[in-house]
């Protein structure tokens, strides 16, 4: 039994946990014998899955390795974009970001992607550290090379935070929202960042690298007591367990739909998902500009490349391009 129906293997019993899959069902549709069947479920068990067998019932699903690895994310790759190009799954790293820069200047092509358990300087927007504990989060970057206009790239970082609070959402997650433009809360604290970085030439964008950190298993401890109050993890946040693999493969598969539609121009659909996830439209907010400067509104839309638009004191509107947004609470 090759990789590829060891991947097909592993989808159905996927699709079916925690119910019992019969052999039979499992044969299908290459009609492998039960003894390949069988060598393939050792194969997975020595991978970390941990399947349960019965004479009478088959098998299923009980649970998943929380490693990233080719294996283990390759049944999540199936039928997109992140399904070809390079994959690096690393212990250590100076940054993942970083790494996906160099694989499009060696020509890595589209999808190709760097998840790494441990950062020495993951960064976020404004020049903020990233502070991660080996397996506590995931911390990934994906090379896109968008067939945008250079004065479009403002929607990758909302595609982006999409895609990631949809995913979570699609896994079970509740309290979720995105702060403009990128930023992914639960219950008002950060548990997500994003930082998009791109290279642009006289033909248009070059590439984009979109990378993210993910709080998964830390615990409020952790977290510096300054960011106590304003982040948290989805272990923290739900007192629930999460596996990081089928968190990654969720989220690259929103990945992969969301730039479809926007590469295919259905950007209005797009911005209409990031709409429904927004915590920040209909907010009074205070925008810090790149001066240190602040001006204060009403968040009311977002235009057609993602931009701010905000209601201000005096009645007018004016559109944000960058910033950062503080959600300020009612009087």
């Amino acid at each position: 039994m090759s990789s590829s129906s060891s991947s097909s293997l592993l989808l159905r019993l996927k699709e079916h946990a925690p119910d019992w899959v019969s052999s039979e069902v499992l044969r299908q549709p290459s009609g492998v014998s039960r003894a390949a069947i069988s060598k393939q479920i050792r194969k997975l068990s020595d991978l970390g899955y941990e399947i349960e067998s019965s004479p009478r019932k088959g098998y299923r699903l009980v649970r998943e390795p929380d490693r990233l690895s080719e294996e283990v994310m390759q049944s999540w790759l199936e039928g997109t974009r992140f399904a070809k190009g390079e994959h690096r799954f690393l212990e250590l790293t100076v940054s993942t970001n970083d790494d996906a820069r160099t694989l499009a200047r060696e020509g890595a092509e589209e999808g190709s992607f760097v998840f790494s358990e441990v950062q020495e300087n993951g960064r976020g927007r404004q020049g903020r550290k990233w502070i991660a504990r080996a397996g506590d989060t995931l911390l990934g970057s994906i090379l896109l090379r968008p067939p945008l206009r250079p004065q479009d790239a403002t929607l990758l970082p909302l595609v982006a935070a999409t895609a990631i609070n949809t995913a979570l959402q699609e896994a079970g997650l509740t309290g979720s929202g995105i702060k403009w433009p990128n930023d992914v809360l639960v219950n008002g604290r950060k548990v997500c960042g994003i930082l998009c970085e791109m290279s642009v030439d006289m033909d248009g964008i070059e590439f984009a690298v979109l990378g993210f950190g993910l709080n998964v298993h830390t615990p409020a401890s952790a977290f510096p007591p300054e960011l106590q109050e304003i982040a948290c993890s989805l272990a923290s946040a739900t007192g629930d367990a999460w596996n990081r693999p089928e968190l990654a493969g969720r989220i690259l598969r929103q990945f992969d739909r969301l730039l479809a539609m926007t590469y295919s121009g259905k950007r209005r659909q797009v911005l209409d998902e990031w709409r429904k996830g927004s915590v920040t439209l209909g907010q009074e907010v205070a925008i810090t500009r790149t001066d240190g400067h602040q001006e204060f509104g009403v968040a009311e839309d977002v235009d057609e490349v993602g931009a701010l638009v905000v209601r201000l004191a005096d009645g007018s509107l004016k559109t944000f391009h960058s910033g950062e947004v503080s959600l300020r609470p009612r009087a």
